[in-house]
């Protein structure tokens, strides 16, 4: 009785997770020339992830700041801590993020 409750415990729990396939990820790394890649591909209307990873002191780029339709998106980039950015955008395009100081740039090209 106890293995049948087990299994069917795994199994719902491997139905529920089934249909949801795995978001692209994106990783972005901040050195002493900018963001590398600095022009990433993203599809329109379903979720990503971009990761950043700051790899050095000698840069502005500390933070990142990214505006997706009203909202603007600001996330602190400590050094050599993955910093995870979750993101849907809604509609095909160009975006650009940058640091704080708007001094290192790096786009986003939103596919249909």
């Amino acid at each position: 009785m106890r293995f049948v409750s087990i299994f069917l415990i795994c199994a719902l729990a491997t139905a529920a997770y089934a249909d949801k396939p795995a978001r692209p990820q994106i990783n972005i790394t901040v050195t002493e020339h900018g963001f590398t890649p600095d022009d990433v591909k993203v599809p329109a209307g379903k979720p990503v992830a971009l990761v950043f990873v700051r790899k050095t002191d000698k840069t502005c780029a500390k933070e990142v700041r990214l505006k997706v339709g009203d909202k603007t998106i600001e996330q602190k980039l400590p050094i050599d801590t993955p910093v995870e950015i979750d993101v849907t955008f809604p509609k095909a395009g160009t975006l650009v993020y940058a640091c704080a100081m708007d001094m290192v740039h790096g786009t986003i090209t939103v596919q249909k």
